[in-house]
């Protein structure tokens, strides 16, 4: 059962409006309210139309919706509807013909017999008076057979004879004039001519007998002469043939084959009456016969003449309709086969929508539908392979979730508390993990270690390169505090040249040759101010102090690539307000569209003019200045900025 919300939405507003409106027609009509029917039809007849026509077309759509049944309705349209038309327009036309020519037969041979009875009357003209009622019984006795019943009438010199004496008397009105047809007279059909002039006035009058009428084309088939009677007066119908004959008579010759169809066609003949000179009527002339028949007398050649055209036109209908059978299985072959690939290529879409990307379809044929339900395959091979590959990447992604998860424990939460020195630092990688790395760790003595580093590469390698330098270090960190405190106060117990070399050994024996990073480390005495540090090979930190700007000296080369590296370190003595950055290649290095680096310089002037904003405030500056310049959203390598701000007073 549908629910009230689909019979809403199959019948829609206007199919509801329609149903209510119709239910209060049927109201009203019971009641008896003829003036609310009468409104009420005035709303429903054009919802009727609107809702009719909506549903046609949504018949049609339905009817219309798959391939194949518009395959079905072009070649209806473009193959068979012409093809049906051309056979009924050539019967049609066939028939007709067949008609016109059987009415043309019995036309002609009825014109024939008139022509006769003209001729009579001329010849009775041309003769003597004196001859003419010899020549009357002569011409009467030639006639017999066609005009049985033939009679003259003389009006001239001689006086008003008729012949033969028994013949009805007929007078025939002085406004006729010279006249041959056919006369409706005294409830017959007859054929007759009338010659008059000054002195003579002769009449040839000859029924029509219904054999006469019948035969006036042997053969051909029922040929009746009917004349209807003019409703307005009591006069009964007229007729004559064969339709006042026996049962055989009014039968139509038998068919030869079974394309031998019967043909009829009524034609009209014009007629006269005797007291209306001058008034011309109409009668029917009504021919029924078969097509063989008419041709049998139309044509004048012998049977075998007619048999070779015959089996001719028969052998040539026959191979159109070879052709067209043929035409037709074709079309309905390559139909099917259309129909048959869209509606594979329709399951397999269904199939893949819901996930079986192993859906194939059969290749029939070298063809372009076989060449489509080979892309079809193709295609879902590819998607099913680009399943796994993105179940790899969403594997690997949630691994390298995991490890950007993990590396962001190895950074540390927070600077250790000092008193002389802030530390603020930031790192944003170009990937889901970083090859930079940044650390600080509280020592012994009050003293402050910290370092930034730059690993070759980006991702996995270069993050997992990062915690290993960062282990490394802080192992060496903690195997050299001392125990006791020393007498010196302004070196630290930490030689930072040492740890990086020691560094420096341990990654080359433990990573590959190719893998390497620049590395800065310094300690700083908060007690002396002083910062001892060792650069090996990283970009060189940038000293703003009262409004100048220092680069830190570079002490070695990078760490991991030779283990005979050695290297030194230098002191700076700190002073309040100076600011240290440290920075890696992700700042200065990004390009622009235009192929040119941010470079130290921009540097420079961004820190120079906001040197005295919070340090998390220089970092943010610095890094939207970058992103700005490169003008995208990602980043082209790993950023990482430490900041080491001297803080109190000298």
């Amino acid at each position: 059962m549908w629910s009230a919300a689909q019979i809403t939405r199959r019948l829609g507003k206007l199919g509801i409006a329609f149903l209510i409106s119709l239910a209060l027609y049927i109201i009203f009509d019971v009641t008896g309210h003829g003036v609310l029917l009468l409104l009420d039809s005035c709303v429903l007849v054009p919802l009727g139309v609107v809702v009719l026509f909506r549903a046609t077309r949504s018949m049609r759509e339905r009817a219309l919706w798959s391939v194949r049944n518009r395959l079905l309705v072009v070649y209806g349209l473009f193959g068979v509807l012409p093809v049906l038309l051309l056979f009924a327009m050539f019967a049609l036309a066939a028939w007709t013909l067949m008609s016109e020519l059987a009415i043309y037969l019995a036309t002609s041979a009825l014109e024939r017999r008139i022509d006769s009875v003209d001729d009579a009357v001329l010849a009775l003209k041309d003769m003597p008076p004196d001859q003419r009622p010899r020549a009357a019984v002569h011409i009467r006795r030639a006639y017999s057979a066609a005009f049985p019943g033939i009679a003259f009438y003389f009006d001239d010199a001689t006086g008003s004879h008729r012949y033969p004496p028994s013949a009805a008397e007929m007078t025939v009105p002085r406004q006729w004039k010279d006249v041959r047809g056919l006369l409706v007279y005294h409830g017959r059909f007859y054929a007759w001519a009338h010659y008059i002039d000054q002195t003579t006035a002769i009449t040839a009058l000859a029924p029509l007998t219904d054999n006469m009428v019948a035969n006036l084309v042997p053969h051909l088939g029922v040929i009746a002469l009917v004349n209807r009677a003019d409703p307005s007066k009591a006069d009964p119908d007229i007729s004559v043939g064969a339709l006042n004959l026996n049962a055989d008579s009014n039968k139509i010759p038998a068919a030869v084959s079974r394309l031998d169809l019967p043909v009829a066609l009524p034609s009209t003949q014009p007629h006269v009456h005797l007291d209306q000179p001058g008034t011309t009527h109409n009668s029917v002339l009504w021919v029924r016969s078969r097509i063989s028949a008419v041709l049998r007398a139309f044509f004048s050649g012998s049977d075998s003449v007619r048999g070779v055209a015959a089996f001719m036109l028969i052998v040539i209908a026959s191979l159109f309709l070879v052709v067209e059978i043929g035409a037709l299985v074709v079309g309905i072959g390559l139909s099917r086969r259309i129909t048959r690939a869209v509606s594979q290529i329709y399951e397999g879409t269904r199939r893949v929508i819901y996930g079986d990307f192993k859906q194939r379809i059969p290749v029939a044929g070298d063809d372009q539908l076989g060449e489509l339900a080979a892309s079809f395959n193709q295609m879902t091979g590819n998607l099913e392979r680009l399943v796994v590959v993105e179940k790899e990447r969403q594997r690997l992604q949630t691994e390298i979730e995991i490890a950007r998860e993990v590396q962001s424990q190895l950074y540390p939460r927070e600077a250790p508390p000092s008193r002389g020195l802030k530390l603020t630092a930031r790192c944003e990688p170009a990937r889901m993990v970083s090859g930079d790395y940044y650390d600080y760790q509280a020592l012994a003595n009050k003293k402050l270690a910290f370092a930034i580093g730059d690993v070759a590469g980006k991702g996995i390698s270069a993050a997992l390169l990062m915690a290993t330098i960062q282990a490394a270090l802080r192992a060496q960190i903690t195997e050299a505090q001392p125990i006791t405190d020393t007498e010196c106060t302004t070196k630290p117990e930490i030689n930072a040249a040492a740890l990086v070399s020691k560094l420096n050994k341990q990654v080359h024996a433990h990573t590959a040759p190719e893998k390497y990073a620049t590395f800065f480390f310094a300690v700083y005495d908060q007690d002396a101010k002083t910062l001892t540090y060792t650069n090996a090979g990283h970009l060189s930190p940038l000293l703003f102090r009262n409004g100048s700007v220092a680069r830190l000296d570079s002490n070695g080369m990078v760490v991991g690539a030779f283990s005979f590296a050695r290297y030194d370190e230098s002191c700076v003595t700190f002073e309040p307000g100076d600011l240290l950055v440290c920075y890696t290649d992700g700042i200065t290095e990004p390009e622009n569209a235009y192929g040119e680096m941010f470079g130290e310089e921009r540097l420079t002037e961004i820190v120079q003019k906001h040197v005295h904003s919070e340090d998390h405030e220089i970092i943010r500056i610095l890094f939207d200045a970058v992103r700005s310049w490169t003008g995208s959203p990602e980043l082209q390598d790993d950023m990482t900025l430490l900041l080491a701000r001297q803080v109190g007073s000298a």
